[in-house]
């Protein structure tokens, strides 16, 4: 493979990581509009995410018990 077809390969890899960077960014702008929008909604998802990893934490801890 010589220096040039490698050099457009890269390019390639590039365009398509800016593509998935710009989606990305796009999508964390929506949903940050979002819970800007509705203060009561960003604290319910606050606390449901914060419940949902304690339950996980406690039902890990729960299965390991259970599995001796």
């Amino acid at each position: 493979m010589t220096t040039e077809e490698r050099l457009a390969v890269l390019e390639t890899r590039m365009m398509s990581l800016e593509d998935d960077v710009r989606d990305m960014r796009i999508k964390v702008d929506e949903m940050h509009n979002v819970l800007m929008q509705a203060k009561g909604a960003r604290f319910a998802i606050v606390v449901i995410a914060g419940l949902a990893g304690f339950l996980a934490g406690v039902s890990t801890k729960l299965l390991a018990v259970l599995s001796r």
